[in-house]
């Protein structure tokens, strides 16, 4: 019974981190649907505006619509690269999250198996080092996508800012 015990007891070190990359699991998966949402809006924008530059260039009376149209269609070009390399960047987030928590289940595992077998211990340090090393690597990957966050955002703004500047114009 003892040995149970001290077998169960040896392999929760690693399951503690295991929560935690859970949790930054769910996170993502959330930010990933959302950026996932914000690129089929993108798409259903840019065929919106393809519709709307047809019917201008068949009125071929109003240059100045045709201009903005295709001008809208490559902001929203730019914009939709923008926000696939984001979801690049969360799925890679998550690949690192997930590949730490299979690391530390072995981990764990061969931490609990070396209270039978002390060799296992030479498996289980490394395992633990790497999944480290992995979750490290996917919160600096986390952080490289935080940075570029609003991008999209500026550049919609700039975008929006021109056009009404254009419009004052006129």
């Amino acid at each position: 019974m003892n040995d149970w015990s001290k077998i169960i007891s040896v392999g929760v070190g690693p399951i503690i981190v295991i929560s935690a990359c859970g949790l930054l699991c769910l996170a993502f998966y959330n930010r990933l649907a959302a950026v996932v949402s914000r690129l089929r809006a993108f798409q259903r924008e840019r065929l919106h505006e393809q519709e709307a530059l047809s019917r201008a260039r068949e009125s071929a009376g109003d240059e100045l619509s045709v201009v903005r149209h295709q001008e809208m269609l490559g902001a929203l070009q730019v914009q939709t690269d923008r926000v696939i390399r984001r979801a690049k960047l969360i799925q890679r987030t998550l690949l690192c999250m997930l590949m730490t928590i299979a690391c530390l289940a072995i981990c764990s595992l061969c931490l609990g198996l070396s209270s039978v077998w002390p060799p296992m211990m030479y498996l289980a340090v490394p395992l633990f080092a790497i999944g480290l090393l992995l979750l490290f690597v996917g919160v600096m990957i986390a952080a490289w996508e935080l940075r570029q966050a609003l991008d999209p955002v500026e550049l919609e703004s700039r975008f929006v800012t021109e056009i009404m500047e254009s419009f004052e114009k006129v």
